[in-house]
């Protein structure tokens, strides 16, 4: 008989017991955490899911009211004015007559044999004296009183008037022009010193300058009424209309409503509409496997929440929100929107520009109607307090259909984390007592060991005698 519990058990055989028994209690566990591995993918599928529809929610907000948020467009009937329209313009026709743009004040000197030609012998002061009362100085040195000299003082003082030198085959005469139209900024100009000639006075005497055009104001009917003003451009005549004068004569506006941000904002809604539908067709996706292929590229491939039917459906839900929007005489399609053969939404500007102008009364109404239809879907699946988030799974402050599933899964998964965590415990503790049993077994046949000596040496002696 050995003295040793090993001869009994190899250390390898005891390893043996050890690790099957580790093995049978690890499997239940393993089953757990591949299932909170799998619910996982599945809440963070839905994260995503949530996170499209709600910057879907928050592209609607640009067609809620579409009434309110029209541009105006103002058209003219030629080129002799140019016109533009705020939202806040009303709608309606008017007419400008007998136009007569404003002029700003022009002189021209008497010629001079170059631009580099001396005006004096020495330095000298011109005062630039305007209509209102306002006056302005340019000090000229000796060294610069010639022509081109003065031009260049002129424009660097940048008093309101711009000079510029004119050659011609004769000679040179410098040009003064007021930078802005209207008999306010009519001015008048007086020399000392060296250009005490350099002087004009509307009505004065003996000057090197005269006038080739007066200052003058814009004068035109509107609507019949007269109106004057001193400039051609931004005439604010009525509210949320800005007009430009450009040549004389008549010219007819047209304000209305305008398309542009409607389109804008439908373009928007289109890129979120087709987000939405590519997350959650991405999320449910099979693709088969190929046979072609070795290793996982030739595996089936699929995405968390393939099979999920509440989650497939809500593709279709927003789908049929574009299919069957219609009503007085127009359809999403005729506004401009249309789903194509691989379940996309596309959009047209040009073809909403067309619906908008035949009746955009109907086409306000019909888009106010998928906003209502789509908001709808959204709310059943992300719940009423729909915004913008950013796939975290955050989302309704009323809940919805997504939200439930995913705080369901959350609540599974923390069960399954409690009970791994418990029969883990579990586990260890069972694989401890049996260490601990073989550990008690192997001093038990130790403490035995010097009887079984003793019991066998007898025997041994026993043997001996009777021989």
């Amino acid at each position: 008989m050995s003295n040793s519990i090993s001869s009994l058990f190899s250390s390898s055989e005891i390893n043996l017991v050890v690790t099957q028994l580790e093995n049978r209690l690890d499997a239940p566990i393993a089953v757990e955490q591949n299932e909170v591995k799998t619910d996982q993918a599945q809440i963070s599928a839905l994260g995503s899911i949530q996170g499209a529809l709600s910057s879907l929610s928050s592209a609607l907000s640009g067609i809620s009211d579409p009434s309110t948020s029209n541009a105006k467009q103002a058209t003219v009937s030629n080129s002799n004015a140019t016109a533009s329209a705020a939202a806040s313009a009303a709608s309606g026709s008017f007419s400008l007559s007998n136009i007569v743009l404003a002029k700003p004040q022009k002189l021209l000197s008497t010629l001079f044999s170059s631009g580099g030609a001396k005006v004096g012998s020495g330095s000298g002061t011109l005062t630039f004296t305007f209509a209102d009362g306002d006056s302005e100085k340019v000090d000229i040195a000796s060294g610069s009183a010639s022509v081109s000299g003065i031009a260049k003082a002129i424009n660097a003082a940048d008093v309101g008037v711009t000079a510029s030198v004119v050659q011609s085959g004769s000679g040179a005469f410098l040009s003064l022009q007021g930078d802005k139209t209207g008999s306010g900024d009519a001015f008048s100009l007086s020399g000392t010193g060296s250009l005490a000639k350099f002087s004009f006075s509307k009505g004065g005497g003996s000057s090197d300058f005269t006038q080739t055009q007066e200052a003058s104001d814009a004068k035109f009917d509107f609507n019949g009424a007269q109106i004057v003003e001193p400039s051609n451009s931004g005439l604010k005549i009525v509210q949320g209309l800005t007009i430009t004068l450009t040549a004389s004569g008549s010219a007819n506006i047209k304000v209305g409503s305008s398309s542009q941000n409607l389109s804008s904002a439908l373009s928007k809604f289109a890129t979120q509409f087709n987000n939405a539908l590519s997350e959650i067709a991405k999320q449910t996706a099979f693709k088969p496997g190929s046979s072609s292929a070795s290793g996982a590229s030739g595996k089936a491939q699929t995405g968390p929440l393939l099979g999920d039917a509440q989650i497939e459906q809500l593709s279709q839900a927003l789908l049929s929100t574009i299919a069957s929007a219609a009503g007085s005489g127009v359809s999403a399609a005729s506004i401009g929107l249309t789903i194509g053969s691989g379940g996309s939404l596309s959009f047209s500007s040009s073809t909403l520009t067309s619906a908008f102008t035949a009746n955009p009364t109907a086409v306000n109404t019909l888009v106010q109607k998928i906003e209502q239809n789509v908001k709808s879907v959204l709310s059943g699946a992300i719940g009423s307090g729909t915004g913008a988030a950013s796939g975290s799974g955050s989302g309704a402050a009323g809940g919805g259909t997504v939200q439930a599933e995913e705080s369901g899964l959350k609540n599974t998964v923390s069960s399954l984390n409690q009970e791994i965590s418990a029969q883990k415990a579990l586990a260890a503790l069972q694989v401890q007592t049996l260490e601990q049993n073989f550990t008690s077994a192997e001093a038990l046949f130790n403490a035995d060991t010097p009887t079984l000596d003793f019991l066998n040496s007898l025997n041994d002696t026993t043997g001996n005698s009777a021989g």
